[in-house]
């Protein structure tokens, strides 16, 4: 921990080996922060043992600094680096107020998660409405890609254009957190099922073979029934809203 200087301009942005000792100042102090987590105010009293910084300007430069770290731990803890930690921050009641809170801390080559669950608990709803924010943008740039390579694969009649936008739009993601526990991610694609079933390694084939061929069959089944629904429901809204059926990409 740091104590504050007397200057009131504040101090240039750490740097190299000062930055990466700050960062793990803040993990450590985040860590002992559960299961409340901390904002801004509670880790300016923490960091500097009681003392915090006392112009506006200092504790916004800290504070500044403070998330760079979290962003800074975040990107070596997806990397599945050693040490770092996953950071999460929940809103608070007052505005502007957010709440930040260790999720898990790699141990080797696994994630090891906090042993809070009333902090996940806070976390979790926040998380789930920011997550469907950003996986619905993301799906939406991922369709639009798909529609753009059919235009111009009917344009041009370029044929792999074609396929890979129909590629694209029969990708189907499976979300399961008991997948994501296993690498602390967002779950499989069909694709990954795919490869793991060619794989040629006997251990592969021997553990856990047939259930991913199973798993496959399953997906595929899914697949097609999603997309049959999803071009009924379009055919269904154009009937609706012009009274004929769609070209359908």
């Amino acid at each position: 921990m740091v104590m504050t200087s007397s200057a009131t301009n504040p101090p240039a942005p750490l740097s190299g080996a000062a930055f990466i000792r700050f960062v793990l100042d803040v993990i450590d102090v985040l860590r002992r922060s559960e299961p409340h987590g901390l904002d801004e105010a509670g880790f300016l009293q923490q960091y500097f043992a009681g003392n915090p910084p006392s112009t506006p300007q200092l504790q916004q430069h800290w504070w500044g600094e403070f998330k760079r770290a979290a962003k800074y731990s975040n990107g070596h803890f997806d990397n599945g680096e050693d040490g770092w930690a996953f950071v999460r921050a929940r809103p608070g009641r007052q505005p502007g107020q957010h709440f930040y809170h260790v999720v898990a801390v790699r141990d080797g080559n696994r994630a090891r998660v906090t042993q809070h669950a009333a902090s996940l608990q806070r976390l979790e709803p926040f998380t789930t409405r920011r997550w469907l924010t950003q996986t619905r943008s993301r799906m939406r740039v991922r369709a639009a890609e798909a529609l753009a390579l059919l235009e111009a694969a009917r344009q041009s009649g370029n044929t792999q254009l074609e396929s890979t936008g129909q590629a694209i739009l029969n990708e189907f993601i499976m979300l399961s957190p008991r997948l994501a526990a296993i690498n602390f991610d967002t779950g499989l694609v069909t694709q990954d099922l795919y490869q793991l079933a060619q794989s040629a390694d006997p251990r592969i084939q021997r553990l856990v073979g047939s259930r991913i061929r199973r798993a496959l069959q399953s997906a595929r089944r899914l697949e097609r029934d999603v997309n049959s629904v999803a071009e009924q429901v379009l055919r269904l809204g154009q009937i609706y809203r012009y009274g004929s059926l769609p070209a359908l990409p």
